[in-house]
């Protein structure tokens, strides 16, 4: 099976795309791009004290205290996520023989296609 074949066939991983085909091109994510931010509002009755926004006007979400843990720690994650997902491409992309096989690659992977929705 040629790679194109096998790359269409959906046997192939997130991962595996990214190595055959190369990091995803910017823009490319169906989440809304980056960056994102941590804004902590003065909330009002309409909105929260810990929003997400995104690189346009406009907030793309708010975290909101359920009692599991500290929320403005989690907005802080939250907000991270698309550095964090570009970042973890970059590294799987550059490092891919070194990691080949190990468990940090399995993890790695895993959380690329959770984040991507593969």
């Amino acid at each position: 099976m040629t790679s194109s074949a096998y790359r269409n066939s959906g046997l192939l991983g997130a991962t595996a795309r990214m190595l055959i085909d190369g990091p995803p091109k910017k823009g490319s994510a169906a989440h809304t791009p980056g960056p994102w931010r941590y804004d902590r509002t003065n909330g009002s009755p309409t909105t929260g004290h810990h929003m997400i926004a995104g690189a346009k006007p406009g907030y793309l979400a708010e975290v909101r205290d359920c009692g599991s843990g500290d929320v403005a720690a989690n907005a802080r994650l939250i907000s991270a996520a698309p550095d964090l997902l570009d970042a973890l491409v970059a590294i799987l992309a550059a490092c891919a023989h070194t990691l080949s096989g190990t468990d940090a690659k399995q993890k790695a992977s895993a959380a690329i296609a959770k984040a991507t929705g593969q």
